[in-house]
């Protein structure tokens, strides 16, 4: 059978085949580390971002950190979960009641707009 592969040219085109296959891969898992090395950038500035803010808001405001700490808990609680994310589930559309998504700016039912809060994505 080995000759029947070499004779067709099967054999190295099979090889140039997983060659092209390996690349592709090299170059996926390249970028993929690429773009986990940017968020992983994004998210500490944004973490610097969000400690000075609430420095300049505990110290102009007169808020302590025990005032932040119930905050952040109110928050993770409004799903219902205390799980350290605030991820709201499907709900009923206020207009006709059918189930919706959040991903929707408004029900796939009815057309009724729902108002987004400035921390959905």
């Amino acid at each position: 059978m080995p000759n029947f592969y070499r004779l067709y040219g099967l054999e190295s085109a099979s090889a140039a085949g997983a060659s092209a296959d390996a690349q592709r891969a090299s170059t996926t898992a390249h970028n993929a580390e690429l773009r986990v090395r940017a968020l992983e950038e994004s998210l500490a500035k944004t973490l610097m971002i969000c400690e000075a803010l609430w420095e300049l808001v505990r110290d102009k405001g007169g808020l302590t950190d025990a005032d932040l700490f119930a905050k952040i808990q109110e928050v993770d609680l409004r799903d219902g979960v205390l799980d350290g994310k605030n991820q709201v589930k499907a709900f009923p559309c206020p207009q006709c009641q059918r189930t919706v998504s959040t991903r929707h700016a408004r029900c796939l039912y009815c057309g009724h707009t729902f108002s987004k809060s400035t921390f959905d994505l």
